[in-house]
């Protein structure tokens, strides 16, 4: 090959060589494009896998899932065991959605929290929410059947969640409050709870058939009266007073009671002596003393009609509410017996002179005595006397009679005694620890879900209430409502141990209720995706793969021709260099 044909073939094949390393550079440029696209959709993928979406489980035990909204956590359902689960913002306020916010209004809650007329803004905030179909009851009943409960979420005691009839003393006291305030409403509708709650109630304010004498002057002087925390009281008390207060029935003078002692002893003989359960349960008070004295009950003086009527009510409460619905014939005997220890101590013969053994002899005016007298029959389970006024503190023998009976039932165990003076006494009520079977059968399934119900909304609306409140319109979505719970820009204001209802991150709630959890249909459709992207990927890397080795080996085969033809060029300058020297 000549010199001038080498020139132009090294020309062509250093212009070649040179075209196919661009082209490998290319290729090396999109390989790394291909990398850079692959940790994207790898960590595309992996922030999928990673998603979790927030769901409420009933029971905490991370089967039965539900997706976590706002009415599941404002309308009582089994699913939220008729608890109601507010959110709220940083500074506490509940967050309300248009439905809530208008029920808000209606009661006069401002959005500061409301101090006036609990009750009866209640009533307007349930009709608020009945009228916008947002009241969660069952059917054919309406607003009205729900009762407000002033201590719900706030300290005061709740209902058992599990149904039970075994309670603790705070929970007895709880629930004879609740069944007394559907009495006191008139709550027809609600059945058993209606029926037991009328036998709680120690109603001296109706002078037909207690004759108490209502006395607005200080003096205590006139007749029988009933005093509540060392107030006279104007007002029914029912069985949760006696056991949660001081009620003391104060009287001037001694009276004669042997006829209406024989009276109550004659009943609690007939019902003993038959085997059944005397007439003192079965019928009005007026009926059965008539029936056992021969004395009209209206013909009694008005010491003794409270006396009779106190027996009567104190019976019927602690029978309705404590005696199993198939009793034991230790359930009847230790209801008897606790029947005649309490006759026995409604005889003031015997009653305790604290002018001469407890108190120091002084000057004192009539409203002293009988001040002092109230005060001392605090400390004992039977009649005081003080300069000539008798007093008989009604809740002592209360807790008296509830420990002789159901210490009875259980076979009369010697942890529990009661003597002359509380202070030697070891009452029932001083354990906290005690718990109590009461009769708390229900008629329809319904009646245990209007306790509830009235439970749940009386919880929302004190924690409106005391919390105060803000309108939220988006609230309601399901996805802002868990994100706006994960990132911290809402927070779950739930029941605490202390039944006060507190803010926490949706995390340390009671029950763990709220959880998170991973969205399989997202991953599947990640999976997908990535599976997809991922084979466009190879599939384009092994075409550059490819492509690469075929240049490679050309770049290689020029490289050798490249090397061949500059050694031919060299070699041809060389021979005419040498030529021409010569």
């Amino acid at each position: 090959m000549g010199l001038a044909a080498s020139q132009a073939r090294f020309l062509a094949i250093t212009a070649r060589k040179a075209n196919c390393e661009f082209q490998s550079l290319q290729i090396a440029q999109q390989k790394l494009s291909l990398s850079r696209d692959m940790e994207k959709i790898s960590d595309e993928y992996q922030n999928a896998i990673n998603q979790t979406t927030l769901v409420w489980d009933p029971d905490g035990n991370g089967t039965d899932l539900y997706e976590l909204s706002y009415s599941l956590m404002m309308q009582p359902s089994e699913l939220n065991n008729y608890l109601p689960y507010m959110v709220s913002r940083r500074d506490g306020k509940i967050a309300l959605n248009a439905e809530f916010a208008e029920a808000a209004k209606a009661a006069g809650i401002g959005e500061d929290g409301f101090n006036g007329d609990r009750t009866t803004a209640f009533t307007a905030f349930i009709n608020a929410l009945h009228e916008q179909n947002a009241l969660s009851l069952p059917l054919g009943l309406g607003a009205s059947t729900l009762t407000y409960i002033p201590g719900a979420g706030l300290g005061g005691e709740l209902l058992g969640r599990e149904y039970s009839n075994n309670v603790t003393l705070t929970s007895l006291i709880s629930y004879v409050d609740m069944i007394s305030e559907v009495y006191a409403e008139g709550m027809k509708s609600q059945g058993h709870y209606y029926e037991q709650g009328e036998d709680m109630w120690f109603d001296f304010t109706d002078d037909s058939i207690y004759a108490i004498a209502k006395n607005t002057n200080p003096s205590y002087k006139d007749d029988a009266v009933i005093l509540q925390n060392g107030a006279y009281n104007n007002e029914s008390f029912n069985l949760a007073d006696l056991l949660n207060e001081d009620v003391t029935l104060l009287q001037n003078g001694g009276n004669d009671y042997s006829d209406v002692i024989k009276a109550l002893r004659d009943a609690i003989k007939i019902g003993a002596d038959t085997g059944k359960f005397s007439a003192i349960i079965n019928e009005d008070v007026t009926t059965w003393y008539k029936d056992v004295s021969g004395v009209a009950f209206d013909s009694l003086e008005a010491e003794e009609q409270a006396l009779v009527g106190f027996f009567d009510k104190l019976a019927k409460s602690m029978y309705t509410l404590l005696m199993p619905e198939e009793p034991l014939e230790t359930d009847i005997t230790a209801f008897y017996l606790a029947l005649d220890d309490l006759i026995a101590r409604l005889d003031p013969k015997d009653a305790t002179n604290v002018t001469t053994k407890h108190l120091p002899f002084v000057s004192m005016s009539s409203e002293s005595y009988a001040k002092e007298a109230t005060r001392e029959a605090e400390n004992y389970n039977g009649w005081v006397i003080n300069g000539g006024y008798y007093a008989l503190s009604l809740s002592n023998l209360t807790e008296t009679f509830l420990t002789n009976f159901v210490n009875g039932m259980n076979g009369f165990s010697d942890e529990y005694n009661v003597f002359d003076r509380v202070r030697d006494s070891y009452y029932i009520t001083d354990d906290p620890g005690y718990i109590y079977s009461i009769n708390n059968k229900a008629t329809t399934e319904s009646e245990d879900q209007l306790l509830f119900l009235s439970e749940f909304y009386s919880v929302m609306f004190n924690t409106i209430c005391q919390n105060g409140w803000y309108e939220n319109e988006y609230v309601d979505d399901e996805d802002y409502l868990s994100n706006a719970l994960k990132n911290a820009q809402l927070f779950v204001v739930s029941k605490g141990a202390d039944n006060y209802f507190y803010q926490e991150r949706y995390v340390a709630i009671e029950g763990g209720h709220i959880m998170e959890n991973t969205d399989d249909d997202a991953i599947a459709v990640a999976e997908r995706e990535y599976t997809s992207k991922k084979n466009k990927i190879n599939t384009k890397e092994e075409e550059l793969d490819l492509k690469a080795q075929e240049l490679d080996a050309e770049i290689s085969a020029l490289t050798t021709e490249y090397d061949t033809v500059k050694s031919l060029i060299s070699k041809n300058v060389e021979k005419t260099f040498t030529l021409f020297n010569n």
